[in-house]
Formats: C-alpha cells, structure tokens, sequence
C-alpha cells in the first residue's frame, strides 16, 4: 500500500513536470538593459551617433552628442528585431572603411540576443544594416509635411 502510495506522487510529479514542457517560455531580456548598441563615429562627415535598443523596443538616440531622440519601435520593426533576439546569441561586430587613416568611418554593433544561434557573418551584417537603416531613418527630420 505504501508503495503504491508513492509510486502514485513520483507519477503525478512526472507528469506535472512533462505537462509543463509542453509550452516553450519565450525568452525575455533584463528591464533596462540595452539589447542592441550601434555606435557610428568618423568619417568624412564627422559621425557621433549612437543608438541604444531595449528588449521591450524602446530607443535613445544621440547625434553629434547633442540632440537626442527616445521612443519606440513600430510594430513591424519590433517583431523582426524579437524575431532575431530571441534566435541569435550575443556578438559584437565592429567594421572600419580605413583602419588608421583619415576619416576613418566606425561602426560597432553590440547585439545581446537570447538565442543560442551563433550567427555567421551575413547574419551580422544583416542586423548591423537594419540598424544603420533605422538610425538613418530616426535621424531624419520629423517635420516634413507640407501646408
């Protein structure tokens, strides 16, 4: 009897643990940390910028260390930059167009990703694109509508 007893609470506990692994948990990253930095400095134009994205979406951009701009991301850009959080682990890419000469142009990407996916070079490339798109995109002047 006391057998059966217990073999029954190990079979309850085993099924309530398997019950429980049915639903992936959707990976969340920590409140307040950056989940992508891009930072795009020199160049013939005298780049300072820097674009700093939450894990919930939220932005902080700085150009020239002066104006600054704090939002959020759309909803398509924010699924596609989810998309990748949450299957690319973390990296830094940095890529100069003329290491010690003059004008030189840095970009420096750090993604802090959940995933467990290295991503390979097009991947990196891929993430560092959106992001210089998007700091261009931000970085336009917001009062363009004609009377």
């Amino acid at each position: 009897m006391k057998r059966n007893t217990i073999f029954g609470i190990v079979c309850l506990f085993a099924i309530l643990a398997l019950v429980s692994c049915d639903q992936p948990r959707r990976p969340t990253g920590v409140p307040g940390a950056p989940l992508l930095t891009l930072e795009r400095t020199g160049g013939i134009a005298g780049f300072q910028d820097r674009l700093v994205i939450g894990y919930g979406g939220e932005y902080y951009l700085t150009r020239s260390g002066r104006s600054e701009r704090i939002g959020s991301l759309s909803p398509g850009k924010f699924t596609r930059l989810r998309e990748w959080m949450e299957q690319i682990a973390p990296f830094t890419l940095r890529l100069e167009d003329n290491p010690g000469g003059p004008d030189n142009l840095v970009r420096q990407l750090s993604w802090a990703g959940l995933g467990r996916a290295t991503p390979d070079e097009a991947q990196q490339h891929e993430i560092l694109n959106w992001a210089v798109g998007l700091l261009d995109e931000l970085s336009a002047p917001t009062d363009t509508k004609q009377p």
